[in-house]
């Protein structure tokens, strides 16, 4: 279903409660909240903001908590982000590859044709394309700690003359890194030399342009997951990038970096320390799929078609009224069609009594009485048949 706006949100929210009870369950994977108690507060809040995928963690929990609660005989899973396609994709994609034992791109394409995703970000087709598809392919993850040294930009947006970037990078938690006091002029490169910055899991970059109005534009965005990073750089050409602004068709960005025992600024412990709080994080991302995959295996899925209901609502908000006023009619006339096949039962009936006691007077006085018990034994008839 689509993020339940306030214009019809108590609608959405009685329908489901009154066809489904304690039945169904939400995880809203949206940057925004809403009114829980009006869903019972049967709805599980998943919010990242910036992420353009939610946490590769996060994804595998979720199905899990699916996997587990649609086991239950009547309950039904919802799932929906703010405009119930990107993020939702994603995590479908995962749950569909699971179940049906499909390809993620195979799983991808299907649930991304059904939820109309015609245009994905860059980021979510390599969590797709790469990442997913490698980890649903058991093999490894790196498990190293990650450091990183510099970021680089080979040049500024076309537009602009002078760049005063504002750059950050994020994980899960929040800001790990920002810096906002360099000016580049065109045809020079942009660095942040970052002072070793370690970075686990889910990482996002992101860069925007202050103007001299103090206000920021977009320039671009990417998301990594270290589990991944095999090399010491890492490169975006233009078009790997979200919502990026116009570049030269040269342009790139490089992340460098140092992996594991590679970091000579470390102490042999404090190595082994980050390596194995990085291994063991791998690990129960790899314990959570093993899961997810035997849990998969006993599922009986039967898919539903809210979406298909609900999504009416932007455009007519009387769309649930008019559902129930459908499901009344439909009921009136199953009531109505019992009653006038109860009529028809006893019209035939009826002609049939008529019919045997014509012949009854049409004989004679001593077989009468067995004309009689032949009427009796053909109501049975008659009765059983109707």
């Amino acid at each position: 279903m689509p993020f339940p706006k306030q214009e019809y949100i108590v609608q959405v929210s009685q329908y489901l409660n009154r066809k489904y009870g304690h039945h169904y369950y939400i995880w809203n994977l949206s940057e925004h909240d809403y009114t829980r108690e009006l869903f019972q507060n049967q709805v599980s809040m998943h919010s990242y903001i910036g992420f353009a995928c939610p946490p590769l963690y996060e994804l595998l929990l979720i199905c899990k908590c699916i996997l587990e609660w649609i086991q239950h005989e009547g309950n039904i899973a919802i799932v929906h982000c703010q405009q119930n396609k990107g993020r939702s994709a994603i995590l479908l994609s995962i749950f569909w590859s699971l179940v049906f034992k499909t390809s993620i791109q195979e799983s991808f394409y299907i649930i991304a044709k059904a939820l109309g995703l015609t245009s994905p970000l860059k980021s979510q087709l390599m969590y797709i394309h790469k990442y997913l598809t490698h980890l649903l392919s058991n093999e490894q993850l790196n498990t190293q700690t990650i450091k990183v040294k510099s970021v680089i930009l080979s040049g500024i947006p076309k537009q602009l003359e002078q760049f005063k970037p504002y750059f950050q990078i994020l994980d899960r938690r929040g800001i790990l890194y920002e810096e906002k006091s360099q000016v580049i002029q065109k045809d020079e490169q942009c660095i942040f030399i970052l002072p070793n910055l370690q970075i686990s899991n889910d990482i996002v970059f992101r860069c925007k342009h202050i103007t001299p109005e103090n206000d920021l534009i977009p320039i671009f965005r990417f998301q990594i997951h270290t589990g991944f990073l095999f090399k010491n750089i890492i490169r975006f050409q233009a078009g790997d990038l979200d919502f990026q602004q116009s570049f030269d068709d040269d342009f790139y960005i490089d992340i460098v970096y140092l992996r594991g025992h590679e970091n000579k600024n470390l102490h042999d412990s404090d190595k082994l320390n980050y390596d194995q709080q990085q291994q063991e994080g791998y690990q129960m991302i790899k314990q959570l799929l093993d899961t997810c995959q035997m849990m998969s295996l006993n599922v009986k899925l039967q898919l539903f078609q809210e979406n298909d209901i609900i999504n009416y609502l932007p455009e007519h908000p009387q769309a649930i009224q008019k559902l129930e006023q459908v499901e009344e009619v439909v009921e009136q006339n199953q009531r109505k069609d019992s009653f006038q096949e109860k009529e028809s039962q006893q019209v035939v009936q009826n002609q049939n009594l008529q019919q045997e006691e014509t012949l009854v007077q049409g004989n004679e006085g001593d077989q009468q009485q067995i004309e009689k018990d032949g009427d009796d034994n053909d109501d049975d008839d008659d009765e059983i048949i109707i």
